[in-house]
C-alpha cells in the first residue's frame, strides 16, 4: 500500500478527490478549526513528499499567516 493511500485510508481532517494520477486534498470545511487541524495533513505529506508522489499546494491569501487549503498530489506510476 502506498503512503498517499494509508493517508487517504487513516486520516481524518480533510477531504479528497481522486483524478487520473492525481490526488487532491482539502480541509472538511472553510471553517477556522478546520483549516488549521487540516495544516496537519500538509505537514505530513511534505514530510513524506517523494515517497511515490510529488505535490503542490495552494496558500490561502485572505489570512495574516501562511495556511495551506489545497494539497494536489500527483501519483508516481511504477512498473
Amino acid at each position: 500500500m502506498s503512503y498517499i493511500d494509508d493517508l487517504i485510508e487513516h486520516g481524518t481532517n480533510f477531504k479528497v478527490r481522486r483524478g487520473e494520477g492525481t490526488v487532491s486534498f482539502t480541509p472538511v470545511s472553510g471553517r477556522d478549526e478546520d483549516i488549521d487541524a487540516f495544516q496537519g495533513v500538509v505537514r505530513e505529506l511534505r514530510r513524506n513528499e517523494g515517497d511515490g508522489y510529488s505535490m503542490r499546494e495552494h496558500e490561502m491569501t485572505d489570512r495574516g499567516i501562511s495556511l495551506v487549503d489545497l494539497m494536489l498530489v500527483t501519483v508516481e506510476h511504477r512498473g
